[in-house]
């Protein structure tokens, strides 16, 4: 049974006066329950008030007058998503409480600092699987708003060294607030051996380096709220490299079983369970470019991106 432990304190998002089930936990279920997982589940592996059934239950938006149900123990923020990217304002925030690691792989995503540096690189010597995602290690809240701030996640990425298990550290552009921050993060990721890169950039694909080769996956482009993507792209390559996929088909699957997710949410959210199961196994509606060794300059990664 793969059990993947979900480190993100339980989010909600009120978009457009309603209320919806968010954050990495959520659209981890939700990504397993596309593709058909029936042999894993998710777990949040730490002390809260919250319902879990009901918070991992597939349906996105409730409606309006739920609003006042929303639990003490959860992250709240107000989403708006803009041509130029999204706006995040928090209205509560939570911090994650006792933690239980037990699970078969990790995802170590906190949405706002929620988890500190030092227990985010601990957690990672409890499984053989994980990906630590630096996006709630970038934002700094201040005056009502997120921002990005880059220095945290490079603290972060110099704490993580070699290691015998799968290891991938995930960072978003949308994270990355200017070149002089990711051509740092690049340096650090040169000496990191074994543990993998993964790069972002929403449709324009996501940049993977690992050992000593990099190839850039590309998916098919939908035009609907990219919401959870990220989440769930990290989801499945940990599902696809458990179940011995391997790095390139785990990643290439994952993308391609994305797209159809974000395409068919409302069909996946009120009981589609599988719908996306051919994306991720076989038809991957998804490219993959094969880099002639590292990619560790910034040039590398725009072109890479931007043109394959």
């Amino acid at each position: 049974m793969f059990v993947l432990d979900v480190f993100s304190s339980p989010t909600l998002d009120i978009i457009n006066g309603r209320l919806c089930r968010g954050g990495p936990a959520y659209y981890a279920r939700l990504a397993l329950y596309a593709v058909g997982a029936s042999d894993a589940r998710v777990r949040l592996p730490y002390d809260t008030c919250i319902d879990v059934e009901w918070y991992l239950r597939t349906e996105w938006c409730l409606e309006a007058d739920t609003l006042a149900a929303i639990p003490e123990c959860a992250t709240v923020f107000m989403l708006e998503e803009r041509d130029a990217g999204r706006r995040l304002k928090p209205l509560s925030l939570h911090k994650i409480g006792r933690e239980h690691p037990k699970g078969t792989a990790a995802l170590i995503s906190p949405v706002l600092a929620e988890l500190d540096i030092d227990n985010a690189v601990r957690l990672l010597s409890h499984y053989s699987l994980a990906v630590l995602d630096v996006q709630g290690f970038s934002r700094l809240y201040y005056g009502g708003e997120v921002a990005v701030f880059s220095e945290n996640v490079l603290a972060l990425v110099e704490r993580v060294g070699v290691a015998d298990n799968f290891i991938a550290i995930k960072a978003s552009l949308e994270d990355i607030p200017d070149f002089i921050a990711l051509d740092r993060l690049l340096r650090y990721s040169s000496s990191l051996g074994h543990t993998a890169i993964m790069v972002t950039a929403g449709p324009r694909g996501a940049l993977i380096l690992y050992s000593d080769y990099s190839f850039v996956i590309r998916p098919r482009s939908v035009d609907r709220v990219p919401t959870g993507a990220g989440d769930m792209f990290s989801t499945l390559v940990l599902y696809g490299v458990w179940r011995g996929y391997g790095l390139e088909r785990s990643t290439l699957g994952a993308a391609a079983a994305v797209s159809c997710i974000l395409e068919r949410r409302d069909e996946i959210a009120y009981g589609g369970y599988g719908l996306c199961r051919d994306s991720f196994e076989e038809r991957f509606h998804a490219s993959i470019y094969r880099l002639p060794g590292r990619c560790y300059s910034i040039d590398c990664v725009i072109s890479a991106l931007e043109y394959g």
